[in-house]
């Protein structure tokens, strides 16, 4: 068990390193606090660990047996009469605890941990509103407006603003402004003061246009905007538990994108894990046959989660589109590499020769051929 959590370990501080340096924009010039960022964080240690479990237990899996290969060990076990399958019950049992493990993340650490998340963002947003604005995104926090801000330098400051303003059906107002100013919460509202820019009006049904230049021009909005999910009663569907998943795809048309967004959720709170026992599958097989050392072992590893988590996103893509039933699609990364793993079991269970795989395993001993011929040269 040793190797899997510090495999766990270092998976997931690869993960939290490239969220911190994220958060770390909220401290440096948004003013928020770093009890703030280590709530933020710990909210999303759940999302990290139900994708580096299963990359664990690969990992863990692949090295063991790397090594026991290394070491002549697997030969020595079959002399001594012990075949592949006396090897399967630790593999069996270190999977099925991940598995399990990563099962009670997804179905109840996700939705805590993303729902709090959320929760916090917009708590903290209401004290902070700029918090709500970002650089180089077009933004539709407040109803009726979408936002663009090419620079926030920080203080409520922005530089080259784009608002597109939808709220009054009788027309459409266009700003763009070189400067602007996000002043706090004031009785329910927000307000954000832009200077030198160009108001364009455009009357329903295009039959009116009006241009006009402004040297202050002051745009409110709602702050409700920046309420919590809770408060407003709606929740994303990645903080939704099982069964708000299935109650809300219930009010859902089964046909439309609403409802597959539903599902693939939910479905993805039980493939994923269920992945654990599928790397593991894999991870026996390959190991055993392999040869190279640990950093070839982490390598292979990472391909191979590379390749399901492309699969796993390409599913999620097509499923949203409706290409194809969530049910179906989400399950799909699973059963190919299922497939993989039981054919390399079953060859390695027969001793067949795997002529793929030797030829792969001829590269670590290649590169090292390279590096030792390059280290004579310099020499």
């Amino acid at each position: 068990m040793g190797p899997f959590f510090v495999a766990l370990g270092v998976f997931t501080f690869v993960l939290l390193i490239a969220k911190v340096m994220e958060l770390t924009d909220l401290v440096v010039t948004r003013g928020v606090g770093l009890d703030v960022v280590g709530r933020l964080l710990l909210y999303t240690l759940p999302y990290f660990f139900v994708f580096t479990i299963p990359m664990a237990t690969l990992l863990s899996v692949l090295l063991a047996f790397l090594r026991l290969s290394a070491d002549n060990e697997i030969t020595a076990l079959k002399a001594a009469g012990v075949g592949l399958m006396q090897l399967v019950p630790p593999v069996a049992l270190l999977a099925a605890l991940a598995w399990m493990g990563c099962s009670a993340l997804a179905i109840w650490g996700l939705p805590w941990g993303n729902h709090n998340f959320e929760n916090l963002i917009f708590q903290t947003a209401r004290a902070k509103t700029e918090l709500a604005l970002r650089e180089r995104v077009f933004l539709d926090t407040f109803p009726g407006l979408v936002i663009y801000i090419n620079r926030l330098p920080g203080e409520g400051q922005m530089q080259d603003i784009f608002i597109v303003d939808e709220r009054d059906p009788s027309r459409v107002y266009t700003v763009v402004a070189k400067r602007g100013k996000v002043y706090p919460v004031s009785q329910g509202k927000v307000t954000v003061r832009l200077f030198d820019g160009t108001l364009h009006t455009v009357g329903s049904g295009l039959k009116s246009a009006q241009t006009a230049q402004f040297d202050s021009y002051d745009v409110t909005m709602e702050a409700g905007a920046f309420s919590t999910a809770q408060r407003t009663g709606q929740k994303h569907e990645k903080e939704m538990s099982v069964q708000e998943l299935l109650e809300e795809m219930d009010k859902e048309a089964p046909t439309g994108k609403r409802h597959n967004l539903l599902d693939m959720e939910l479905q993805k709170k039980f493939t994923v894990p269920f992945s654990c026992l599928v790397m593991a599958l894999i991870g026996l097989p390959l190991g055993i046959h392999s040869r190279g050392g640990r950093s070839w072992g982490v390598a292979v590893a990472m391909v191979i989660f590379f390749a399901y988590y492309i699969m796993l996103s390409a599913a999620w893509s097509f499923g949203s589109q409706g290409v194809y039933p969530p049910k179906i699609g989400m399950w799909v990364p699973n059963a190919v590499f299922g497939l993989v793993g039981l054919m390399l079991f079953n060859r390695e269970l027969k001793e067949t020769p795997m002529p793929l795989l030797d030829q792969i395993n001829k590269i670590p001993a290649l590169l090292n051929r390279l590096r030792g011929g390059g280290a004579a040269q310099e020499g």
